[in-house]
């Protein structure tokens, strides 16, 4: 990864903008830029001291990374052979996060007037370099980044591919746990232990198994229960894996038991509609809501298209959600080398659900999919 490069080109993005600081969490956007990698979710508000004067203060020539002191260990061993970043502060219980926040800013800061952050960095954040800068223009990250991070080089690339075929290997193993009588809980806990098992860093986002069957509510149960497979019920996957910091995001459908008819074809129209649309991304060529019509055009005409509850898909790199996203009044054309998800899907309320999806790269041919896995319906005896 070229992460000298990858800073070199946003500080020439600030300098024409007139930014003279980059603040960025410790999150996907500065492993993008410097290589310090995220660490797994925390599921908390709260996790150190002083959060909010912990990141990246980015300016023309350094990078000071504030970390606080208990798990400040982690962070040492990441910037270690990273001589873009100039130095590493640890807050200390008891210093005042907002004089350290002070100090990083002002050894980083360029000329520039303005100040940018990332749009999740804390309120309390935002507040503190207000009151250093109280009349510096205020620009977000998604303004400066997401075009840069939505086109992935031929490095991003290859981990994404990697990921992709972590999670074809997974899915070839989960679907020989299928059998009545397992439980969501069961197979959900397997896919993420199968993943480290085979050497992603955790799952991308929290893993989905559904057992559906006519007459039983389903709409606001997304994640695994406690849930026994039947004879007769639909099993739609939604998980993923990350991957030295990118993300893989795949689904398919079994049925236990001999599938009725209209099931059949329903999965037929939600394959069908993923293919349609892989082959109309062709670079240059169509927007992102140009897709997701071409998509539900596919599952219209089968008689589905009530069903389909969801976007066509969403960009997919360092985080498993990023803009474009395939959806109505999204204009941005897509564009050689961007990534996405397409998983259209049929959903009846209290009833069979079927899902398809793949991570695409798009190319001037058209959506190419990572994926080996078969699309095929896979039926448990």
């Amino acid at each position: 990864m070229d992460w000298p490069g990858r800073l070199a080109k946003v500080r020439g993005m600030m300098d024409r903008a007139g930014i003279g600081l980059l603040f960025l969490r410790t999150e996907a956007n500065l492993f993008y830029f410097t290589g310090v990698r995220r660490q797994p979710p925390h599921y908390t508000d709260d996790n150190h001291y002083g959060e909010r004067a912990v990141g990246a203060y980015i300016g023309p020539q350094d990078v000071v990374l504030v970390v606080a002191r208990m798990g400040s260990g982690y962070f040492v061993e990441e910037a270690k052979g990273k001589p873009w970043i100039t130095e590493l502060r640890i807050l200390k219980e008891g210093e005042d996060p907002d004089a350290v926040m002070a100090e990083a800013a002002k050894k980083a800061a360029g000329a520039g007037r303005g100040v940018a952050t990332d749009n999740r960095a804390w309120a309390e954040t935002i507040r503190s370099l207000r009151r250093l800068y109280p009349d510096a223009p205020h620009t977000l990250t998604t303004e400066l980044l997401a075009q840069m991070r939505a086109i992935k080089d031929a490095d991003e690339l290859t981990r994404m591919r990697r990921a992709a075929e972590i999670t074809d290997n997974v899915h070839a193993q989960i679907v020989t746990k299928l059998k009545p009588g397992v439980s969501e809980f069961d197979i959900g806990h397997e896919i993420d232990y199968q993943f480290r098992v085979r050497g992603a860093e955790f799952s991308s986002f929290v893993t989905g198994i559904r057992f559906n069957r006519p007459g039983v509510l389903r709409q606001h149960e997304i994640r695994a229960t406690t849930r026994k497979l039947e004879p007769g019920d639909s099993v739609t996957f939604d998980y993923g894996c990350l991957y030295e910091g990118y993300c893989s995001d795949f689904g398919r459908t079994a049925f236990c038991g001999d599938p009725p008819a209209e099931f059949v074809k329903m999965h037929d129209a939600v394959i069908a509609s993923q293919a349609a649309a892989m082959a109309a991304m062709r670079a240059g060529q169509i927007t992102a809501e140009g897709a997701n019509a071409v998509a539900r055009g596919v599952l219209k005409d089968a008689g589905f298209d009530a069903y389909f509850m969801h976007r066509l898909g969403h960009g997919i790199g360092m985080t498993v959600h990023e803009p474009p996203f395939l959806d109505v009044n999204q204009k941005d054309v897509l564009r050689e080398n961007m990534t996405f998800t397409v998983e259209p899907s049929s959903r009846v309320p209290n009833g069979h659900a079927c899902r398809v999806e793949d991570v695409v790269v798009v190319t001037p041919a058209g959506g190419i999919p990572l994926m080996k896995t078969p699309r095929t319906l896979t039926v448990v005896s």
